[in-house]
């Protein structure tokens, strides 16, 4: 899907052309990711969306060249980082590329940090390879940067073990090693699993807050559309390796076009319901990827979808608003032969 005409620039920060991944599995070829383009510029944000399986992960560590090699069967598109291209780098040329210039926040801060490493050594680890500091220098700058990312008495914290300290925690050293080497580009996936809601805002407030102060590029990967509503420039929603719908923030909530989006949004829990309100969840299962079948990977699950949806792959469209655009032959907005106008 191209991005809206608003998000493109010559002076673009990451631009993605046409990224398409199968991954090999017992079960054949996995379609992962299909065509997917856009761009981001430096100091905006995009929110990618879409629930487990959608793509969302594999697509965010295939810009940093970070999928097994044998995993990977086939790969096209580009991938341009400050106009370079990136995707065509040697392992060695990738490792300068990565801390410096673009980073990562993965989803399990216990899995991402070495269970048998101080926080000094993982955190100064990247200040002393890339920005060739000493060790007292890296060791001075590390405690600097637990400060910033909110972690307290950080001159006593810098030289415990990840299992000696809580989730949240876990999650800001996993932050502030991301922060190290000052990336232009920073990629945030699911930054806030497993963290109870109160902590999830507190991470969620220093990123936005972060990424504000350093002018960062983020992509905010995730599957609830509540968690980029407020804090992201541009949503990409994305289902079965396609990006489904792109727009910016204000104008998909407004009017959101792909069924899909909408039954992510219907999903939310609202903190106006009655006790034990039963979740609105989205019916069938998401579609196998190594044997996709014709038409809209979401006709099944579709409560609009008609024969033609089952038979054809839908274009992707200019909505009304400018900038919005998606992939749906009946969008939620438009009048349904079968059932009626929505």
């Amino acid at each position: 899907m191209r991005q809206p005409e608003h998000m493109e620039s010559n002076a673009s920060l990451l631009q993605v052309n046409n990224l398409s991944i199968r991954l090999n599995s017992a079960a054949g070829l996995v379609h992962a990711v299909e065509d997917v383009s856009f761009t981001l510029k430096a100091g905006q944000t995009l929110g990618i969306v879409g629930e487990s399986g959608s793509g969302k992960s594999v697509m965010a560590r295939s810009l940093m060249n970070l999928l097994p090699r044998r995993a990977v069967a086939q790969r096209k598109g580009s991938v341009l980082l400050s106009g370079r291209e990136i995707s065509t780098l040697s392992e060695r040329e990738l490792q300068r590329l990565r801390g410096p210039d673009i980073a990562m926040i993965f989803q399990d801060p216990m899995t991402a940090l070495n269970p048998v490493l101080t926080i000094c050594v993982q955190v100064s680890e990247p200040l002393q390879q890339h920005l060739g500091m000493s060790k007292q220098a890296a060791r001075a700058r590390a405690i600097e940067l637990l400060d910033a990312v909110g972690i307290p008495d950080a001159v006593n914290r810098i030289d415990q073990y990840p299992h000696q300290l809580s989730g949240g925690m876990r999650q800001r050293v996993v932050i502030a090693i991301a922060l190290t080497c000052n990336p232009s580009l920073l990629i945030a996936d699911e930054p806030t699993t497993a963290l109870d809601v109160t902590v999830q805002r507190q991470i969620l407030d220093l990123l936005t807050g972060l990424q504000k102060e350093r002018r960062m590029g983020m992509l905010l990967i995730t599957h609830d559309l509540g968690v980029v509503a407020s804090r992201a420039d541009f949503i990409a929603v994305m289902y079965a390796g396609r990006l489904v719908e792109v727009a910016p923030a204000n104008t998909l909530f407004k009017s959101m076009q792909h069924p899909y989006t909408e039954a992510l949004f219907n999903s939310i829990p609202r903190i106006n319901d009655a006790s034990h309100t039963r979740l609105q969840a989205i019916p069938g299962r998401p579609p196998q990827l190594h044997n996709p079948a014709p038409g809209c990977a979401f006709a099944p699950r579709c409560p609009y979808a008609q024969q033609r949806c089952h038979r054809e792959t839908p274009p992707v469209v200019q909505a009304e608003q400018a900038g919005h655009l998606h992939a749906c032959f009946y969008p939620v907005s438009a009048p349904v032969a079968l059932g009626g106008v929505r």
